[in-house]
């Protein structure tokens, strides 16, 4: 996708509009007319005003950014998969939910960096969003007392739940009992076509975890329905973090996110990543592409990498997050990206070679981060080992619950 084109004065006859804020200030607005879309920073937001960009892609400047559709740093907050669906169910027949309207409808609710003010479409939608219930807590999620929480859930939160992602997952505050605040908590579900994709996930990001990568706070429910995972660009005191993730930082459309190589992917870190946080920050791809080389995670596109800043002097790779083996449901699935012009696993030689060749890690660093993704690999098997042992002990275990655990295990022999 090439770069926007450049427009001294905003086209006319606008359709619809949003307001765009950075940090809550108001930066500019996105504008929808007939065949064409443009972000419009405010006049006096000049570069020597000192007014932070929407994205490191979108410097601040007097021309609109002009395009045919929404810019990627707006899309990012578009609802996907499961929850597109249940908006548009609930919505279609009273407002028009293209790209924008949909982004209209949630705009309200975005809490981050980047937020919006928009034109109340219909007092229903802003009503569910904001309608006062009781708030819930963390032990409610991990210990569900009821078997239809999840669809609770979305009914009270969806319009809330700016989420990427074809995966059923809502966005839940929950209660902090020691702040008294609401942390924000992504839930997520799974349904036929990925049975136990919960405890697949659990275990990927304990491996993460182990293996000393930078992950959020997560949980899996006790009854492995729901995996449960802490929002990491919201700070404990309120602070908002930008975020963006690689489809935003390579100009493309959430549709190409499977286009590109795990190469580029590392020359755009390099590109965008402050000096100090370069080294760090490397070293965490190296280890996440060891860790989705060995678990088979075929889903690992631009969309679930990213970075993360406080400001434009401080930008490193954001936490890990939506690591699973896709290989636990598609047997002969590939990686979501092309490495070395092709889309196989690859052998350990070859993460070696990727590391020194793209990661600016020495053999010696290289061998040494891949070592420590191995013993996390190897210590979550054992994990698993004993999780299983606790199935096969029931007097009905779960065959899909084995057979993915029994799939993982098989993968980390190896790791």
């Amino acid at each position: 996708m090439t770069s926007p084109h450049l427009s001294n004065n905003p086209p006319p006859n606008t359709t619809r509009r949003i307001e765009v804020l950075v940090n809550g200030i108001s930066s500019g607005h996105l504008v929808q007319e007939v065949g064409q879309i443009f972000y419009q920073y405010h006049h006096h937001s000049t570069p020597i005003a000192n007014n932070p960009p929407v994205s490191l892609t979108m410097p601040v400047r007097i021309q609109s950014y002009l395009n045919v559709r929404l810019p990627p740093i707006f899309e990012m907050h578009l609802p996907e998969g499961y929850l597109e669906a249940v908006i548009k169910k609930q919505f279609a027949k009273l407002v028009t939910v293209d790209d924008f309207g949909m982004l209209n409808l949630v705009a309200n609710t975005v809490k981050g960096r980047v937020s919006f003010n928009s034109q109340k479409l219909i007092d229903e939608a802003h009503s569910k969003a904001t309608t006062a219930e009781p708030a819930l807590t963390l032990n409610q999620l991990i210990a569900p007392n009821n078997t239809h929480l999840f669809e609770e859930l979305v009914g009270r939160f969806a319009l809330q739940s700016p989420l990427s992602g074809v995966q059923p997952k809502v966005l839940v505050g929950v209660e902090n009992k020691a702040t008294l605040k609401l942390d924000d908590y992504i839930v997520k579900a799974w349904g036929d076509d990925y049975p136990q994709l919960a405890i697949n996930e659990f275990f990927c990001m304990t491996a993460a975890r182990l293996a000393g990568l930078n992950v959020p706070e997560f949980h899996l429910s006790n009854n492995d329905a729901l995996f449960i995972i802490k929002r990491f660009d919201l700070g404990d005191n309120g602070d908002c973090y930008g975020f963006e993730d690689f489809c935003v930082l390579q100009g493309k459309p959430r549709d190409l996110k499977y286009t590109g190589s795990y190469e580029q992917l590392a020359k755009s870190l390099k590109q965008f990543v402050s000096s100090h946080q370069r080294h760090p920050s490397l070293c965490q791809l190296f280890k996440l592409m060891v860790l989705n080389n060995a678990l088979q995670n075929g889903d690992a596109h631009l969309k679930n990498f990213g970075i993360l800043y406080a400001n434009i002097n401080d930008i490193a790779m954001a936490p890990v997050y939506d690591i699973v083996s896709t290989t636990a449901y598609i047997t002969h699935d590939v990686p979501a990206l092309t490495f070395k012009g092709s889309k196989r696993w690859q052998t350990k030689p070859q993460m070696i070679q990727f590391g020194i060749d793209h990661c600016a890690l020495s053999e010696k660093q290289a061998l040494q981060h891949y070592q420590q993704c191995e013993e996390a690999l190897r210590l979550t098997r054992t994990k698993i080992q004993l999780r299983l042992q606790q199935e096969m002990g029931l007097i009905a275990p779960c065959a899909n619950k084995v057979r993915v655990m029994e799939h993982l295990m098989g993968l980390m022999i190896s790791g």
